[in-house]
Parts: C-alpha cells; structure tokens; sequence
C-alpha cells in the first residue's frame, strides 16, 4: 500500500459523499445553518490551496535529485495547509454526525442526509491522516487510495442499509376489536394502572371507543380501557413520536414522527393506523403534514393560505378535496389550527371583516353543509366539546360586551346556536360545581370539594352523566404523588373517594381525564402512569 494515500482516498471519496448528499439534501424542509454554509466555503477555499500545494509537492518530487531540500519543504507547507483544512473540517464533521443522528431519530433516515453527513465525518478523517503523513509520491498511490475509497463505500453502505431497515415493533390486536362506544355514566373503583415500560412520562393520552392510546417516545401502545391490558403497540426504536389525532368515531389514527424538541426539522414518516386493533393501513415518507387530522372520510389538514385539504386515507400525500377560504374572508394564521373535527363535520372558522364565519363541511368530500355568522369584528377561535357534539365560538374583541368576549356554542348537525347554553359552562365542563348537557336543560350541581381556581394544576374534572368526578393532588413527594378522584353524584350532599398513587415525574403539571367505553382513563403530565376508573 502506498504511503500516506489511505488519506487522499478517504478525503475524496468522502467530499465525493457529502457533495451528492448536498445535492440530494436540497428539497429537504431544514436548511443548513449560515455558520455550516460559511464553514463549508471556508473548508472548500483551503482545500483548494491544500490541492495546489500538493501539485507543487509532486513536481518538485519529480525533479528532486540527491540531497535536494526542495521536498521536504514542499512536505511541511501540504502538512500544515492540510491541518488547516482538517481545523476547519472536524467541527463540520461534529454536525455531519449529529445530522445522521437526527434523520434517524425522525423515523425515516434522509438518504441525503446520511450521504451528506457521513461524508462529511469521512472527510474529516482523511484530512487528519494527511497531516500526520504526507502522501509520498516516490510511491504508487493506487492501493492506498483504493483502500480509502473502498472504507468510505463501506460505511456509506452499512449507514444506508441501517437507514432502510430502521426497525418496527408493531403488535396488532387478535381477534374482533371491541367496537362499543358507551362511556361510563359514572365509577366508583380503582380497575388498574399502567406504567410506561421504560418509566419516562406518557407524552400524550386518548381515547378511541374501548381503547385507551398512549404516545411513548418511540410510538403508541393501546390499552384496553376496562382492564388495562395492552391490546397493540406500534413503536420505531430509536425515533421520535411527536404527535397523533384520533378520528372521532374511534376507528383510525394518525401517528406523525418526525421533529421533536430542540432537534432540527427532518422529514419523517406519517402512519395512519387501525385504532382499534393496530393494524397499518397506510405510511407516507415525507415532511409530516401539518395538523392531519383523521376524520370518517379522509384526513383533515389546511395549507398556509387558509385552503382546507381532505387527504386519502390509503395515501395521504393524495388530496382527495380541496376548499379554499372564501372570497373576502380569510383565516387567522395566529390561530394553532382554523378548525376543529367533529362527530359529522369539520369546522372551520374564518375573518370576513364585519362578521366571523364558522363553516360546517362534509370530511367526505369538502361541501359545505351549513354556515354560521355571528359576532361583529374581531379575533375568533374555535373549540370542540367534550363529545364532539358541539364547538364553541369564542370571539374577542374590544366591540364584545362585558369582559370584551363572546361565546356561541353551535350544534355541529345544524350548525345553530344552542340557546341558553353558554360555551363556558359546556365546551369546558366546569363551572362552579355546574354543568349543563348541550341539548339543553336545567343546570346540574355537584357538591366538589373546594379546591380554589379551577386552573389549579393539582385537579382536573369531568362531567358525566350521573355526577362530577374531580382528580385532586392531594400529597406529593420527590417522584410520585397521591391523587384522591372524587366522585360526586347531581343534586347529592356526599360522594365517593377513590385514592391512588401515581409517578410524578416534575413538580406541576396538569390532568387528562377522559371518559372511555366502560371505564374514565386518569391521566397526568408529567406522569409515566396511566390509571383506568372503573
């Protein structure tokens, strides 16, 4: 093997590498910071002067004759313009390799980034090896720079193939799925408690008929809500979570994976999912889509001009509907999302200049089934209830009466208001130890324990049908905490307590209380314990 050509060959194949993975890597959402771009043309100027030096290397090699000086010097000037170039290259390395760490934690490894940060790791490493040995040109340089070039195909190789085979752990429900959608009229027992397998806190809990869906930092796993026993898990060791929406009739999800906290914007992967047996029924490959939220027909997103999109299902890079924002109205981009997914429609709420818009469409296929103005002008948000039967209207405004808000609370079959309800009282619940059902009727009252504000991180309630239930923090220590779920029956003077232990992961955070087939799931974040009311 030459001396001091493995080096060449490694520099080179690796440029060669992190050139095509440039390329490759251009349509991808997250651009390269200024201080890398600025690097990489700082890196490219002293390669350039590194490639000059080692010209004048070999011809002065060429001509030396005896004890001639002429190498040696030509030596240490490719030695120290080399070292240069690898200062400079290490540091680019240094984020090639968190680049590759990054695609692969966003559930489907960029090919351009992999080429791309590879190459650049590979690089760097051959620059290092030409400032410890000079490349001698008194040898044949053809072994060493194939043995470099053959190590960096190699690894390319190995990372690529570890890419395409990024592991899925998936376990689908046996059997016929549980397709009951009663929710418990009330609970008076402690049924079970679930802890996540590697103890770190739930990211996310709902609920889908009889299933219970909890999001963990490398996927889902699905509970079943009467006994606590995982039905199915999907999971993608190694990647991130960030995200799922259940349809409202329970029977599909979508699990996005892809940005997590702090990490920079990868493409991912978008899975819709069976939610009742966890059965794959579709995957996209691709920048995850932006609010995609499943509904009986199709997946519900909106672009950036306001357009609301109805997505394929089986290939939700396909648009099955498109319905634009309509003429002379627009939506607020400072609302977190414009619409909400009902039982029948998706609502969307618009700006029309003297009047906000609330507009019921058929997921199927983006008709629009009734429309709502209301309210003069002013910033309007929308909210969906509990059951899904309602949304709620909330415009503020310095025109508002009182407090400067409004609250309309529509019917999502009709798209009428429902009078003498307010949003407050039934899109949250709670008000004061009342709540009302949204077909109307006398307001119910629950004797609660007084817990001062009600935005308390230590409880959380949920009205059902027979009573108030509220999740009271009632001891806390350093990694868990006691919670007392009182049970309150209308217009009665006592209840029933239900105590148990949770892990407590932080020192505030906030309860999840939902109503499932049977059963109330208890949830807290930051909590890796999941409890089921039965």
């Amino acid at each position: 093997m030459g001396k001091g050509w493995l080096g060449p060959g490694i520099a080179l194949a690796g440029m060669g590498a992190a050139g095509w993975g440039y390329f490759l890597r251009r349509p991808l959402p997250a651009e390269l910071p200024v201080l890398i771009d600025l690097g990489l043309v700082l890196a490219l100027g002293l390669l350039a002067w590194l490639v000059i030096d080692v010209v004048r290397l070999a011809r002065v090699t060429a001509r030396a004759e005896g004890d001639d000086l002429g190498p040696a010097e030509a030596q240490v000037t490719v030695r120290v313009r080399a070292i240069a170039v690898a200062f400079v290259a290490v540091p680019l390395a240094v984020h090639g390799f968190v680049r590759v760490r990054e695609t692969f934690a966003g559930g489907l490894p960029e090919h351009g980034e992999i080429l791309f940060g590879t190459g650049l790791v590979a690089a760097a490493a051959g620059f290092v090896l030409i400032a410890g040995m000079v490349p001698d040109f008194t040898a044949k340089p053809f072994a060493g720079m194939g043995a470099g070039l053959a190590a960096v195909a190699a690894a390319l190789a190995a990372v690529s193939f570890a890419g395409a085979t990024l592991p899925v752990e998936a376990v689908t429900a046996g059997g016929s799925a549980r397709t009951e959608t009663a929710v418990a009229a009330s609970v008076s027992r402690l049924a079970w408690r679930w802890r996540v397998p590697d103890g770190t806190p739930a990211r996310q809990v709902a609920v889908a008929g009889g299933t219970a869906l909890v999001r963990i930092g490398d996927g889902v796993v699905a509970l079943d809500s009467r006994t606590g026993r995982e039905r199915w898990h999907y999971r993608r060791p190694a990647a991130r979570a960030t995200g799922f929406e259940v349809a409202p009739d329970g029977s599909v999800m979508v699990l996005i994976f892809g940005q997590a906290t702090g990490a920079e914007k990868t493409r991912g992967r978008t899975v819709v999912l069976d939610a009742r047996t966890g059965e794959v029924r579709a995957e996209h490959a691709g920048q995850p889509f932006a609010d995609t939220d499943p509904a009986s027909h199709a997946l519900i997103g909106v672009s950036r001009d306001g357009t609301m999109i109805g997505r394929d299902p089986a290939d939700p890079a396909r648009h099955v509907w498109e319905r634009p924002v309509r003429k002379g109205c627009h939506v607020d981009r400072r609302l977190a999302k414009p619409y909400a997914v009902l039982r029948d429609v998706v609502a969307v709420v618009s700006d029309c200049g003297e009047a906000s818009v609330v507009t019921g469409l058929d997921p199927a296929d983006g008709a629009e089934l009734w429309r709502h103005e209301g309210g003069g002008p002013g910033s309007a948000e929308i909210a969906p209830s509990s059951d899904l039967s309602a949304v709620r209207l909330r415009i503020s405004g310095p025109e508002m009466d009182g407090a400067g808000v409004k609250d309309v609370l529509l019917d999502q079959r009709t798209g009428k208001a429902i009078n003498g309800v307010t949003g407050s009282e039934t899109a949250l619940g709670y008000e004061g130890g009342r709540a009302r059902p949204y077909a109307g009727g006398g307001a119910r009252t629950a004797s609660t324990p007084d817990q001062g504000d009600p935005s308390d991180w230590r409880t959380g309630r949920l009205p059902l049908k027979d009573g108030m239930l509220v999740a009271e923090v009632t001891a806390t220590g350093t990694t868990s905490m006691r919670v007392t779920a009182h049970v309150m029956p209308w217009d009665a003077a006592s209840g029933t307590d239900i105590p148990f232990d949770m892990d407590l992961d932080g020192r505030e955070g906030r309860f999840t209380l939902l109503p499932a087939a049977g059963a109330v799931v208890v949830a807290f974040s930051p909590s890796a314990t999941i409890v089921g009311l039965t």
